[in-house]
């Protein structure tokens, strides 16, 4: 049986552990797989989207990258891009502008293929700055953008860095896909499990907006169930009992 697995994680293994290899000693590297830990664990105990970009943004802020940060996720009614957590919050409008500057030359659509940083000019041109887009994404699926305006100063261990806020970035995806899915199944079950507007006479069920449909769409709509249908011993008689069978 084929499986579809959906996780960022072995490739970023096979990229990044190299350059973690450079920490110096085994009891750097089991903290920081310590941590990574700690962090996904951190993840999961979020009940709402906002939690687990809050969690996420502060173990990137522990990385000391970057001076503002921005997170990006996916509107699913029409698939545009919402700034959902800015950090300062008051440097939310230059963060918008940098990703809507991004959008028009191009790179966004290039981050958005890649699951690794992306690196652009901002700023301007007296006063030019490094920044980096990065994309939310599991393999198969994209659910946001992250954005960040890079510290002046260079720091001896960057690289790792940049690798780490890969991973950082893969748990938090993974964690915001999860969330959607969860969700969307709770929707399910307490559609199915509630009460059932449906008409006494057609049996057509009224749907969340409104409108009435056939009782077999619905439920193929709102469960992993399917309809097949048959005749029941009593509507036999009723239909065929006075017919002459040969």
């Amino acid at each position: 049986m084929s499986e579809t697995f959906d996780s960022i994680y072995p490739d970023l293994l096979r990229t990044g552990l190299g350059k973690l290899g450079l920490l110096q000693g085994h009891r750097e590297l089991l903290a920081l797989f310590s941590a990574l830990e700690h962090f996904r664990r951190d993840l999961h105990a979020q009940e709402c989207a906002d939690g687990i970009l809050k969690v996420s943004q502060r173990y990137v802020a522990g990385l000391s990258l970057f001076r503002t940060t921005g997170f990006w996720l996916v509107n699913a009614a029409d698939r545009s891009f919402e700034l959902s957590l800015a950090v300062p919050e008051l440097e939310r409008p230059v963060l918008q502008q940098l990703v809507e500057g991004e959008i028009r030359g191009g790179r966004f659509a290039t981050a958005l293929r890649q699951n690794a940083p992306v690196f652009f000019q901002g700023g301007t041109r007296e006063s030019p700055e490094r920044c980096l887009l990065h994309s939310l994404a599991l393999s198969n699926q994209v659910v946001g953008m992250f954005c960040g305006r890079l510290r002046r100063e260079l720091t001896p261990d960057q690289e790792i860095c940049f690798s780490l806020l890969s991973v950082l970035l893969g748990a938090a995806a993974d964690a915001l896909a999860t969330l959607h899915r969860t969700v969307q199944l709770e929707r399910q079950v307490d559609t199915l499990s509630g009460m059932l507007p449906l008409c006494a006479w057609c049996k057509k069920v009224r749907n969340d907006r409104g409108y009435w449909e056939q009782i077999e769409h619905y439920i193929a709509s709102h469960s992993a169930a399917s309809v097949t249908h048959g005749v029941c011993p009593e509507c036999r008689q009723k239909m065929l009992g006075g017919l002459a069978v040969h």
